[in-house]
């Protein structure tokens, strides 16, 4: 029974370590397509590296210290996709002016992906080939 929670509580944690560090790899990617571009510096590259690399570092560590017979077992398999599982179900919450978590997400990443990578939010989204000066 102990190990089953043991399990359980390492999947649930290399679950969240992975998600966390796969949106620090997210960012980090726009961060250095901003950077590249001229319109992010390298504070949010900075930033974004630390977000990926901090849990990245994490799960390397909890990979080479944990017993590898417990990553075939059911409870492990539990573990991992409880983060998940549990985003997705409070992405599908409904906010108090009744639109859903998820969307609100979708929507703020959006915006910051526009701004990162220097889009022009007054003509729709272009990027910064398009010059309203002169137009």
């Amino acid at each position: 029974m102990l190990e089953t929670a043991i399990s359980i509580l390492i999947g649930i944690i290399v679950g969240g370590l992975s998600i966390s560090a796969a949106w620090g790899v997210f960012w980090l990617a726009l961060a250095s397509l901003g950077l590249a571009r001229g319109t992010s510096g390298w504070k949010v590259a900075r930033a974004s590296f630390v977000a990926g690399a901090i849990p990245g570092v994490l799960l390397l560590w909890i990979g080479l210290a944990m017993d590898q017979a417990r990553l075939g077992t059911w409870a492990f398999a539990l573990g991992i996709v409880t983060v998940p599982a549990a985003l997705t179900l409070l992405g599908l919450r409904k906010l108090p002016d009744g639109t859903r978590v998820a969307g609100r997400l979708i929507g703020g990443v959006g915006m910051m992906m526009g701004t990162i990578l220097g889009r022009h939010h007054e003509c729709g989204g272009c990027g910064d080939e398009h010059h309203h000066e002169a137009s």
